[in-house]
């Protein structure tokens, strides 16, 4: 018997039209998000709160049974309290080596300078360099209380924080609302993805805690042990430098060799040493094993993303180069990869199916 009604064909995706569209869209998006970076490094900064407030409320509400809302009180306010607390243990001790190391770092490059005068390649390594080292540390490390205006930093964090907690006390009304702008039929599928960038995200933060206090610690009792001064501030220095992945710790062994070698040429290379152990542990155990329950990334993709991202939005795009590229994969994994390349996401044979 022949069946009255054919079967429609089956769609592979977006036809040649459809293609053109999603690529105009997402120039469109580029650029407007080019136009209107710093609302949108603002907007991303306090998505990155409210998932690291998420990562506290959830648990506490589900163990506690209390409500999403109190639960995220309760973590904001045990924030609060250690804060506090780590203030008043250490934040006297924190304050005055972090302003006695700016205070020291100029005399500590010139010291260093005077050190390379004194043997022949550092001699050459002067005459190469000429007038971007020689001199020029020392006016640098003058200028940072003022460079890059602290005040503004401080101001665009705390906004970042307060956007977080908007958005961690009723997260759901804020994905409603984005999912109400594409059509119905990819509401479900965008909120996945939403879900999967969420989760992503979640896991990075929790493994980037974890990693910036193994780093922090290991290289703060290392210059301890050795002898270098401020080695508080130092520690502290190197654990914040890893949410800079690969150029961040590198940049942050500075001013510790600077005055370690303010001191002695022998307390430098303890320090080196120290340093070069430190991130060794971090890069060859500590981060290992906590990328296995985490989005991976290739090293030379997340250089690029760093100097891709600070071309776009500045200082706050090299720092949260990390998280944006977090985003950015799983994106373009879900919704381009698997949705338009492997066509895994389709809507099935229409409505005149047989």
């Amino acid at each position: 018997m022949i069946q009255s009604t054919t079967e429609q064909p089956r769609r592979d995706g977006p036809g040649f039209t459809g293609k053109i569209f999603i690529i105009v869209v997402v120039a469109a998006v580029i650029l407007a998000i080019w136009k209107i970076a710093p609302v949108f490094m603002l907007g991303f900064g306090g998505i990155v709160v409210a998932v690291a407030l998420d990562n506290i409320a959830t648990p506490l509400a589900r163990r506690s049974r209390l409500p999403h809302t109190a639960a995220l009180g309760l973590a904001v306010i045990g924030l609060t309290l250690v804060l506090i607390v780590f203030l008043a243990l250490f934040g006297a001790r924190a304050s005055e080596q972090f302003t006695s190391l700016v205070e020291r770092l100029p005399q500590a490059w010139t010291d260093a300078e005077e050190w390379l005068e004194s043997w022949d390649v550092g001699r050459w390594l002067l005459a190469v360099s000429g007038d971007a080292i020689r001199g020029g540390g020392a006016a640098l490390f003058n200028a940072l209380p003022i460079a890059g205006g602290v005040l503004g930093g401080i101001a665009n964090a705390l906004l970042m924080l307060v956007i977080g907690i908007y958005l961690a006390a009723d997260p759901a009304a804020y994905q409603s609302g984005a999912l109400r702008l594409l059509p119905p039929a990819r509401r479900d599928r965008a909120a996945e993805i939403m879900g999967e960038t969420a989760s992503a995200l979640r896991k990075w933060l929790t493994a980037m805690s974890l990693d910036m206090l193994f780093l922090g610690l290991v290289t703060g009792l290392g210059l301890w042990l050795v002898g270098v001064p401020l080695y508080f501030a130092l520690g502290v220095l190197s654990g914040l430098s890893v949410f800079v992945p690969y150029l961040g710790p590198l940049v942050a062994t500075a001013p510790g060799l600077l005055l370690a070698l303010s001191v002695s040429p022998s307390l430098a290379l303890n320090a080196l040493i120290v340093y070069v152990v430190a991130q060794q542990l971090e890069g060859n155990i500590s981060l290992p094993l906590l990328q296995r329950w985490t989005v991976q990334m290739p090293p030379a993709v997340m250089l690029l993303a760093m100097v891709g991202f600070g071309l776009l939005f500045g200082l706050w795009g090299v720092l949260l180069a990390t998280p944006l590229a977090v985003v950015a994969m799983t994106i373009i994994r879900m919704a381009y990869v698997e949705d338009i390349l492997e066509n895994r996401h389709d809507d099935g044979p229409g409505p005149g199916a047989a």
